[in-house]
């Protein structure tokens, strides 16, 4: 026969693997599978670029590296991320400034 004392600690045992558990793969859900919507604002990159262009700040050289570092960004984005525009967020998106 078991103990009541022996009882209430596997009881407790076996809440606490349970509680771990759950925590552990509500994360893992979170980080790695479930989708979020993140914002690139590419307009507003490309129109200070032209006129960073347009103001003989950056060179033809300059220009083509920024553009490569935009495109390193945006496919840089994990996949369970769905991409959009930044102009078309409202509120409570996170959004990427390339």
């Amino acid at each position: 026969m078991v103990k009541p004392a022996g009882l209430l600690g596997l009881v407790a045992l076996c809440l606490a693997v349970s509680i771990v558990t759950s925590i552990t793969t509500l994360f893992c859900y979170d980080h790695w599978y479930a989708q979020k919507v993140v914002a690139v604002d590419i307009k507003g990159y490309i129109e200070a670029q032209r006129e960073n262009y347009l103001a003989g700040k950056m060179s033809d050289d300059d220009l083509r590296k920024s553009f490569d570092r935009l495109e390193a960004v945006v496919t840089a984005i994990p996949k369970n991320r769905v991409v959009i525009m930044g102009d078309a967020v409202v509120r409570n998106a996170e959004t990427i400034k390339p």
